[in-house]
């Protein structure tokens, strides 16, 4: 009868492809190859003593915890199936932390106050080649952009563009550290003139999207009311895009010595969101908010070029911010049909840029 039981319970555990198996399921396939004259109890107890001997013997893991037991039978509710590669990988994967917390010799301004204590394998590899870079690190090294160092430190590119801003192991190693710098990516720009004189002291025009970056800086040839006309390349709110904005805005401002950063972008929740989202980083950062070209704003809604939305933005609609961002005027407008519509910034040539600036 036991060797039933235990075989039946082997082949419940392995016709299931997760982790855990109803203790129904077996019950099941017991009461279908055992006998009916064997009784409930007797069942219950037999399976019980059955299932904690396979546990002895590592083929399962019964719950830990009383909630996970039923209080009539005594059974439990699931068994849980013990992958045999699965724990050696893990057996593995404890043995290659602990060499690396306790066999590494920490380099002690940066690293030795914390990186032994560090308990995932992945924050353990980064910080153990960071350790061998500050180790052999050589005199009077030149500091680089980030990308550049990464590939010599981690043996990929791309390791550092999440830590550019705060450091690594929440600050404690900076990129300052490692002898680099933050190099953002550059935001394609139209100058309206190589002369000084014509661009000093005017403000720049940030436009969402390609086509009306071309419309824009077409008309500034004619207003001249921009030192440049900004790509902003669809500014995409998540992650480091944000700062990656901030950071290419003020080169060009810089390299300008413009004044004053407007912005123009689809009438859209998202379209609004863009712009309040770059300000709340730009004001975390002591830099003046980029503020809404009313002017183009107001001829897009006149023009009424609407199209119907593709996907849901409504986790962006805010009245309030579209408010701030507009105006009462223009966004009174705009919330009386943005549930609907929505107005590509497409919708102005440049024959309706140039009408709505001059």
């Amino acid at each position: 009868m036991d060797n039933i039981l235990r075989e039946t319970i082997i082949g419940s555990i392995a016709a299931v492809k997760g982790k855990r198996v109803q203790l129904s399921v077996i019950v099941a396939n017991v009461r279908r190859l055992t006998p009916a004259s064997i009784g409930d109890f007797e069942m219950q107890k037999r399976l019980l003593a059955v299932l904690k001997e396979l546990e002895r013997e590592g083929q399962l893991l019964l719950p830990k915890t009383k909630k996970c037991w039923d209080t009539q039978s005594g059974l439990p509710n699931y068994v849980k199936v013990v992958c045999k590669k699965e724990e050696e990988a893990q057996l593995k994967t404890k043995a290659e932390i602990s060499l690396m917390q306790e066999g590494t010799a920490w380099e002690p301004k940066y690293m030795a106050s914390f990186a032994y204590k560090l308990k995932k394998i992945v924050d353990l590899q980064r910080a153990v080649k960071i350790n061998t870079y500050l180790l052999n690190r050589p005199a009077g090294v030149i500091a680089i952009p980030h990308r550049e160092r990464a590939l010599r430190i981690f043996g990929d590119e791309k390791v550092l563009d999440s830590n550019t801003h705060e450091g690594l192991f929440n600050g404690r190693v900076t990129l300052a550290d490692l002898d680099c710098f933050y190099c953002p990516e550059p935001l394609p720009f139209h100058v309206l003139s190589m002369e000084r004189i014509e661009i000093t002291g005017k403000p720049l025009l940030v436009v969402e999207n390609a086509n009306t970056y071309w419309s824009c800086w077409q008309a500034n040839a004619v207003v001249k009311c921009y030192a440049a006309v900004i790509y902003g390349q669809g500014f995409r709110v998540m992650g480091n895009a944000v700062s990656r904005a901030n950071d290419g805005l003020l080169d060009i401002e810089n390299e300008l010595n413009s004044k004053g950063i407007a912005y123009f972008g689809d009438l859209d929740p998202t379209g609004i969101a863009i712009p309040t989202r770059i300000n709340d980083r730009r004001k975390e950062n002591g830099l003046p908010a980029l503020y809404a070209e009313l002017n183009l704003y107001r001829a897009l809604l006149d023009t009424n070029h609407t199209v119907d939305y593709k996907k849901s933005q409504l986790r962006d609609h805010d009245p309030q911010k579209a408010r701030q961002w507009l105006g009462d005027e223009l966004a009174a407008r705009y919330l009386e049909q943005v549930q609907q519509k929505r107005w590509p910034q497409e919708g102005l040539r440049t024959v309706d840029i140039v009408a709505a600036l001059q």
